[in-house]
């Protein structure tokens, strides 16, 4: 009998976790917040075998050394990428927390602790415990991006974390060779929708820079520092054009430099990051845009970081553009802009008059990719989370012969 407990992340984006009990082990799966509000999962007991984390965004990693503040001495299990950028994230968090939040819920030792406890996992590898074992397979999200496996009691579980199947110019796509799965716990973020061809998308990308740059003005595209950055950076490295990369992404793409294995096309990023111009003082980025050119930085939902900077200065000009390439959560600055045509932050309320777009360069899968992804492994129960609609894709799983359910925060379900 194993029990999972679902801590966050159901019917909702965000906050992941979930609770594992083997009956002779107990596993924490994810630890995340909410990143718009801070929001936490359900606080389980502090008394785990092992802690796991699929990759580094901080939706399924963003508590993690807050088990440590509060007394956990064993070990974190992620894929070396996932730790080297998680290090930089939970760091952001930590300065964001000081500056925003009356609570604080772990300090700078508590990282470090972290740090400490890491234990390497690649995908292909499997970590062995008491009863049960697990093990990682590349998910294709992002560098580090892992799906996790549990073999326990004669069953297997799978949980997807975030998954993308099919490969991009940064990434491979996710493993889908899964066979006798008797429980797929799956991400669901774009169970409602198909996103574009990825083709369309980045000629359209490189179209927009192309024309704002040969107009005389400046392209913005503000995006987040892991995985996003990297991908159009790659996009746009052959256009020849001035590129300028300022922000968390810097050195996030340090980071997954580091881990040649991790993406790709190693060659082509290392290459493509050294000819892009880097930021390194905020006093440059007035000099910057006097001339034409790109300008990718954080943050990727205009709710901090560089790119305010750079609209306040440019907001004005119609011979500019704003490129947006993800999802925008609601409340963001990237949200209300889309939703209003306007841009609040702090003293800059304005309407932009420069070109804005947006093109949909998920990490995700999408609705036809995951059935795809179901009729391949036909697990013999699908358990739906990490989306906003999960309760409406499980009816339709279940109307095609799925057995799918969504669950509830603070549900448990039991694999006998």
């Amino acid at each position: 009998m194993i029990d999972i407990r679902f801590l966050g992340g159901c019917r909702e984006v965000g906050r992941m976790g979930m609770l594992v009990d083997t009956g002779a082990e107990k596993f924490l799966w994810e630890y995340g917040i909410n990143v718009e509000n801070w929001g936490k999962p359900i606080k389980p007991e502090i008394n785990f075998d092992g802690v796991f984390v699929s990759h580094a965004h901080l939706d399924h990693s963003g508590l993690l050394p807050q088990i440590y503040r509060e007394g956990y001495e064993g070990m974190l299990y992620s894929d070396p990428t996932t730790i080297d950028l998680l290090s930089i994230l939970l760091r952001d968090s930590l300065k964001i927390q000081k500056s925003e939040c009356n609570d604080i819920d772990f300090f700078m030792e508590d990282i470090k602790h972290l740090e400490r406890n890491a234990s390497f996992l690649k995908a292909g590898e499997t970590q062995d415990f008491t009863l049960s074992n697990v093990s990682f397979h590349n998910a294709g999200h992002i560098p580090g991006s892992v799906t996790t496996l549990l073999e326990s009691r004669g069953k297997r579980v799978l949980f997807t974390g975030d998954i993308k199947f099919q490969g991009t110019q940064l990434m491979n796509g996710a493993d889908t060779n899964f066979q006798n799965i008797d429980v797929l716990i799956s991400e669901s973020t774009y169970s409602y929708t198909n996103h574009p061809d990825r083709t369309v998308i980045e000629n359209g990308l490189r179209k927009t820079v192309q024309r704002t740059i040969y107009g005389g003005g400046v392209c913005l595209i503000p995006a987040f520092a892991v995985g996003r950055t990297q991908e159009i950076l790659l996009n746009l490295s052959d256009l020849g054009v001035p590129i300028y990369l300022d922000g968390m992404g810097v050195r996030a793409t340090e980071a997954i430099l580091r881990h040649a294995k991790s993406i790709k096309d190693y060659k082509k990023l290392s290459n493509a990051f050294s000819r892009a111009h880097k930021v390194t003082r905020g006093s440059e980025r007035d000099r910057i845009i006097e001339k034409p050119c790109a300008i990718i930085t954080t943050a990727g939902m205009l709710n901090g970081g560089p790119i305010l900077s750079y609209l306040s200065k440019l907001h004005g000009r119609e011979d500019c553009s704003l490129v947006m390439t993800g999802y925008q959560v609601p409340g963001t600055g990237g949200r209300n802009l889309m939703e209003t045509g306007r841009f609040v932050s702090g003293e800059i309320d304005v309407r932009p008059r420069m070109r804005i777009e947006f093109l949909d360069f998920s990490a995700h899968t999408d609705h036809d990719h995951l059935i795809e992804f179901y009729k391949k492994v036909r697990p013999k129960k699908i358990v739906l989370v990490h989306g906003e609609k999960t309760e409406e894709f499980a009816k339709e799983l279940n109307g095609m012969g799925f057995n799918a359910v969504a669950p509830k925060n603070g549900d448990t379900l039991r694999i006998d």
